[in-house]
């Protein structure tokens, strides 16, 4: 039974990140005026979009992948 739950909660959290990974490619502003990063013009350049986004990819690609490996076992 903590076996089933602890693979819920994992799936879970998984998904959780994965949405956030997607976000952040959809939607790069909202987390760059949100973030610990500086604020201002200078924070809004397409190259920091673009890191933001690549991050976010990343983020998700490696959520997404962990999610195939636990049900493809």
């Amino acid at each position: 039974m903590k076996q089933v739950l602890l693979g819920v909660v994992l799936v879970l959290m998984l998904v959780v990140f994965a949405g956030i990974g997607i976000a952040h490619i959809l939607k790069p502003d909202y987390f760059i005026k949100r973030s610990g990063v500086r604020r201002g013009g200078e924070m809004l350049t397409e190259s920091n979009r673009a890191g933001f986004q690549i991050a976010g990819a990343i983020f998700a690609a490696v959520a997404i992948y962990l999610l195939y490996s636990f049900f493809r076992h």
